[in-house]
């Protein structure tokens, strides 16, 4: 996975330059989309001009080749007796569901917002957020339903497309443990503990969230007809003082500890466990970037990070399964199973207190 010992040096300063210049990249291959350009071609696979093509979309021949140049450089187009054409690169660009849910995410949540990088790393704080978003909240998390439009509708596809892909599988798994109550840790706006619920008539599940986010997951419940089974408790999940509701037959936590750094990963796991009843479990879902099956699971993982660092709350990333181990044991708790593999490169990891 990124072996880069064997390339050559021009291979070496080539990769370098497009790191470089990545930023300018990035929001050119976005208007090419976003402006219907790679739709056209898309259309028309013998290739047209720049002149064709800034007739079309009703853009300056000036505008159409400081796209069309800049597709071509980064091998999303292919220039050739003057005539543009798509090739594979842009062609997911184009249509390719995680390429656009990556590439929206990062520019309208992320792109402005990592430029406070170094200060977030320095300061183990988001001033990236409260720089984009002028807000002085410690976390996005309180603010998710409350950001700009194209923000929310973008932090939320990025959220549920990687989730959306192992939803069915999970639930499956889940409604046949017969469990009758679980909290959803984290459980934003009620997704899974709908699905669970519509699944499972026998379960009843607590949303352990904010109150905005719960509120939602009421609307949803009730749009579902499960609302008597779906609940909700406000919780600081950060006051570590808390207790979670107790006596439960199971924590559930889907892409949810890997919003925190470790210390909070921790004291929410050994809360979680208090919260077990005889014989309960704690399950974690989260998608692992040392168990993926290709590097471009690894890749995309990895470089979310970044955002949790610069946007999200200054303290957590991505992780792998081995430092989830540890922190499990760490609050009191042992890993009893793994299942790998389920959609876009989740794991479902069960513990249970020592």
């Amino acid at each position: 996975m990124f072996d880069t010992k064997n390339i050559s040096g021009a291979t070496a300063l080539m990769e370098a330059q497009k790191i470089s210049f990545g930023p300018i990249v990035f929001q050119v291959a976005r208007l090419l989309r976003d402006w219907g350009i790679f739709e056209l071609l898309q259309k028309n696979k013998k290739g047209l001009s720049a002149q064709d093509i800034a007739h079309n979309r009703e853009i300056s021949l000036y505008a159409t080749q400081v796209l069309c140049e800049s597709g071509f450089s980064m091998g999303a187009l292919s220039f050739e007796n003057e005539l543009y054409t798509i090739t594979k690169i842009g062609y997911f660009l184009q249509n390719d569901e995680m390429t656009r849910a990556n590439l929206n995410y990062n520019h309208d949540v992320n792109y402005l917002g990592l430029f406070y990088l170094d200060e977030s790393l320095k300061n183990g704080e988001p001033v990236g957020l409260h720089k984009v978003f002028d807000t002085k909240e410690e976390t996005i998390y309180p603010l998710l339903t409350k950001l700009p439009k194209k923000a929310k509708e973008s932090w939320f596809g990025f959220d549920h497309f990687y989730s959306d892909a192992a939803f069915k599988t999970l639930v499956k798994i889940m409604s046949e443990k017969n469990i009758k109550n679980m909290l959803d840790v984290g459980g934003n706006t009620g997704k899974w503990s709908v699905a669970l619920t519509s699944a499972s008539p026998h379960t009843t599940v607590t949303i352990l969230d904010h109150q905005p986010q719960i509120d939602e997951a009421f609307t949803r419940a009730k749009e579902h007809g499960v609302e008597n089974r779906v609940k909700g408790y406000v919780i600081d999940l950060l006051d570590h003082t808390l207790a979670f509701p107790s006596d439960v037959d199971a924590v559930w936590m889907s892409q949810f500890l890997d919003c925190f750094g470790v210390n909070d990963i921790i004291n929410i796991l050994r809360r979680a466990k208090n919260a077990l009843a005889k014989d309960g479990k704690v399950y974690i879902v989260e998608p692992f970037w040392d168990r993926q099956t290709h590097e471009i699971g690894a890749y995309c993982l990895i470089n979310t990070s970044p955002y949790f660092t610069a946007l999200a709350n200054g303290t957590s990333k991505m992780y792998r399964a081995s430092e989830f181990e540890t922190f499990a044991n760490e609050a009191g708790l042992q890993v009893t199973e793994q299942i790998d593999g389920l959609g876009f490169g989740h794991t479902l990891m069960v513990c249970q207190a020592k």
